[in-house]
């Protein structure tokens, strides 16, 4: 008994290299058909969306700036009043520290509200004034003096009042009546301002 062969034919779905034919089995609505599954979920962004984005983009690049900027200013302000503070305080605690040490109120040569010269219980003379944004300190032969070492820099204001003993005040000293010192010190540096204030109870006054 002889068998016979059959060849079998399998097609691709759909085929590989489809017919372009506008009659063909893949042609026309078909290959339009295919070419629209292959290409599902491939979404691109239309020029609302992009133009929705560079703005949202935009504003959140402000705001960020912004902040940043914001940051930045305050660092150095607070930087420039610590400087500034800095600076008073120097002036504050050497020039307090040192009027203390009046030897007598007949030892004050020089008393007025950027200057006060004296002589201290240890025989030296001394002299505190405030000139050009600074607070120069000296040891003179002789009141007023004139030359002497910076003691602090950016120094906008120096201001020395006499106090009596029932709280009023004098611009100049006085061996009779003054009985303590009021120091008021300002610093400025880059705009930032710092203030300080204190009294002095020479001991021998």
């Amino acid at each position: 008994m002889k068998i016979k062969s059959q060849k079998l034919k399998v097609e691709s779905y759909p085929p590989f290299n489809p017919p372009l034919a506008k009659g063909g089995r893949w042609g026309g609505r078909n290959l339009h058909r295919a070419s629209c599954i292959m290409h599902r979920g491939k979404k691109g962004f239309t020029l609302i969306e992009l133009v929705i984005t560079m703005v949202l983009i935009s504003i959140v690049a402000f705001i960020a700036a912004d902040a940043i900027s914001t940051g930045l200013k305050a660092f150095f302000a607070t930087d420039n009043r610590n400087e500034a503070l800095q600076q008073v305080r120097i002036a504050m605690e050497r020039t307090t520290r040192e009027i203390r040490n009046v030897r007598s109120s007949a030892d004050v040569g020089t008393g007025n509200a950027t200057q006060f010269c004296f002589i201290n219980t240890d025989g030296t003379m001394v002299s505190f004034r405030y000139s050009s944004n600074t607070i120069i300190r000296e040891e003179p032969a002789a009141c007023p003096g004139g030359a002497g070492n910076t003691l602090a820099n950016n120094i906008t204001a120096l201001t020395l009042s006499y106090i009596r003993s029932d709280g009023t005040s004098d611009a100049a000293f006085s061996a009779a009546n003054t009985k303590r010192i009021r120091l008021v010190i300002t610093s400025t540096v880059s705009g930032e301002s710092v203030t300080l204030q204190s009294e002095v109870w020479p001991r021998s006054l």
